[in-house]
């Protein structure tokens, strides 16, 4: 009998013993993770910090450039044509030339000029605006 209870106290502290040193191994293989994982929030974080910036570098750039297409487009020799004269409102307007002004440089009827930028309005109001698409729908 005596066997049995040496050998039920042995098999109990073996069984501890493994319990206690896997739990330890299992420790130092979380702080590990831990570890790694703090690793990558920062390099995350990092790239995250990049991306920010070469966002609003370029973003402000395109800003640039389509103000400089603008005010690049030659209008022709007949203002008639409405994809220039398009183009010569909101490039006006950009400036802060007062209405009475563009409408004079332009050769249009004031209502199609505020037609024009009431246009461009509503249509950067839908690029910045995250609308439901049946949303959408019904406005237009």
């Amino acid at each position: 009998m005596l066997d049995y209870f040496l050998f039920g106290i042995t098999a109990l502290l073996g069984v501890a013993i493994l319990y206690f040193a896997s739990r330890k191994k299992m420790q130092r293989r979380i702080e590990a993770l831990e570890l790694e994982m703090s690793r990558y929030a920062e390099v995350v974080a990092r790239i995250a910090d990049v991306q920010s910036k070469t966002f609003e570098k370029f973003s402000g750039r395109f800003e640039e450039i389509d103000e400089r297409v603008l005010d690049l487009s030659v209008p022709s020799q007949s203002p008639e044509m409405p994809l220039e004269k398009r183009h010569q409102v909101l490039s006006l307007a950009r400036r802060g030339v007062p209405m009475e002004e563009i409408v004079e440089r332009v050769k249009a009827p004031v209502g199609e000029a505020e037609l024009i930028l009431n246009l461009r309005k509503y249509q950067k109001g839908l690029k910045n605006a995250s609308m439901p698409k049946q949303a959408v729908a019904r406005v237009c």
